[in-house]
């Protein structure tokens, strides 16, 4: 979610595959008033960061009314990545700043980058599954650890798009324009978004068992700490992504350090 000067305004009022690739009118989901109405959100912090994202990202859908996965395209464009297990996933702690993406290990690395870098006077900077910009969207978070929890991050980032969708009356506008107010910049990122959705409609049945976490015991972990796949787990999640990301279809993701 880069370079949106132009969009503070609009908020307080109220690259593979070609841009043929978009779904059908009747498929293209409705982002809901209900979207905006104060709600706890159900914690899920028991889950790996591999998983985080994709739970976040799918509940934020369903909480929009959106049926067409393209909240989950976008998290794949803003913050997807290959982890050490041949994962593909959308990853938490993301960053990006100065043009390019950093992966942390864990939230807490990545909230003193972020601090880091404010500190020397760098204020555009993108955080979290779908790269909320902490320059341009000041008011998002009540503070940065809140801007990298998974379900705040794709919840204010649905509601935005849905202000977006609004405010320039169709989809594919306001999916260029949450990346950029510039035609060019924001066309190539909706081209991008549309092959990713492409790959995440094949996609669906791994990306379920992603985001459903593990599912058996694993090692005696220190009290606190995130469950870890079984390794059994990981080759079928392994083996689910193979199947669906052959080098015709593989999800585009963001260049990185």
């Amino acid at each position: 979610m880069r370079r949106l000067a132009g969009l503070a305004a609009l908020l307080l009022a109220g690259t593979a595959t070609a841009a043929d690739v978009k779904p059908p009118a009747s498929q293209i989901g409705t982002w809901s008033t209900a979207l905006y109405a104060p709600r706890v959100l159900p914690a899920r912090s028991s889950l790996p960061p591999e998983a985080a994202c994709i739970d976040a990202i799918l509940a934020a859908e369903r909480e929009a009314g959106v049926t067409d996965h393209m909240l989950l395209a976008m998290g794949f464009t803003e913050a997807g990545r290959m982890t050490a297990d041949r994962l593909f996933t959308v990853w938490p702690w993301t960053v990006n700043t100065e043009g390019a993406s950093r992966y942390f290990p864990t939230r807490e690395e990545a909230i003193a980058f972020v601090r880091a870098a404010q500190a020397r006077g760098t204020r555009s900077i993108d955080v979290g599954c779908l790269q909320v910009n902490l320059k341009w969207h000041p008011d998002a978070f009540p503070d940065l650890e809140t801007a990298f929890d998974p379900r705040a991050n794709a919840r204010y980032a649905a509601r935005f798009l849905g202000d977006l969708h609004r405010a320039q009356g169709s989809l594919d506008a306001a999916i260029a324009r949450y990346h950029s107010a510039q035609s060019e910049r924001g066309t190539a990122y909706r081209e991008r978004v549309g092959g990713n959705r492409r790959w995440v409609a094949g996609a669906m049945n791994y990306l379920k068992a992603l985001a459903a976490g593990p599912q058996t015991a694993g090692p005696q972990a220190a009290p606190g700490a995130l469950p870890a796949w079984g390794k059994a787990e990981l080759g079928r999640l392994s083996f689910l992504s193979s199947l669906y990301a052959n080098a015709a279809v593989r999800p585009l993701l963001p260049a990185a350090e």
